[in-house]
C-alpha cells in the first residue's frame, strides 16, 4: 500500500541527507509525504518550499488541503521530480520506489496531496491511519506544509528527421 524512497532525495541515499518520502493511497486519493530533518538537504528543501508558497497546514485530518503552491511533480520512466515554477528540481526520487497505486492515481487525477513534515522521519512501516494521525499532529504543532499539487508525466519523444 505504501512505498518508501529511502532517506534522501533518491532511493538508498545516506540517512544524513535529511529527506525521506512515502507515497500511498488514502481513500483512493494519492498522498506523498516528505519528512525533512535539519540535516543535509532538508533545510534547503524547506526554504525552497516556503519560497514557492507551499502553505503551513493548521491540521490534516478533516481539513481540505489548499491549492496554488508554485510547485508540481514531473514523472518520467526513471524518476519523480518536484519542481518549482522555473522547473528547477527541488527533490528527486527514483520512480521504482513509488507505490504503483499512487503513480496510477496521481497520473489519472493529474495531481496529488503533498505534505512535508519537519522533524524526524515517521516509521516507514507506520499504517496509513497512524501516518495520517502523525501528519495531523505535526500540522497542529506548526511542523507541516502542504497542498494539492499537479503531477505531469513527461513523454519521451523521438527527434524529427526530415
Amino acid at each position: 500500500m505504501s512505498s518508501e524512497s529511502g532517506p534522501g532525495m533518491q532511493d538508498g541515499a545516506a540517512p544524513a541527507d535529511g529527506v525521506a518520502l512515502r507515497s500511498l493511497l488514502v481513500g483512493g486519493m494519492p498522498l506523498l509525504v516528505a519528512s525533512v530533518t535539519d540535516h543535509g538537504r532538508g533545510p534547503l528543501l524547506l526554504d525552497a518550499l516556503a519560497a514557492a508558497d507551499l502553505p503551513v497546514l493548521p491540521g490534516f485530518l478533516g481539513a481540505e488541503l489548499p491549492r496554488g503552491a508554485r510547485v508540481g511533480f514531473q514523472l518520467d520512466g526513471r524518476e519523480l521530480r518536484l519542481v518549482d515554477e522555473r522547473e528547477d528540481a527541488l527533490l528527486r526520487a527514483a520512480r521504482s520506489g513509488l507505490d504503483e497505486g499512487w503513480v496510477e492515481a496521481a497520473l489519472r487525477l493529474k495531481g496529488t496531496m503533498l505534505v512535508v513534515l519537519r522533524g524526524g522521519h515517521p516509521d516507514p512501516e507506520l499504517a496509513p491511519r497512524a501516518l495520517a494521525s502523525t501528519v495531523d499532529s505535526r500540522a497542529r504543532d506548526g511542523d507541516a506544509r502542504g497542498a494539492i499539487v499537479g503531477v505531469l508525466q513527461e513523454r519521451t519523444s523521438l527527434p524529427l528527421v526530415f
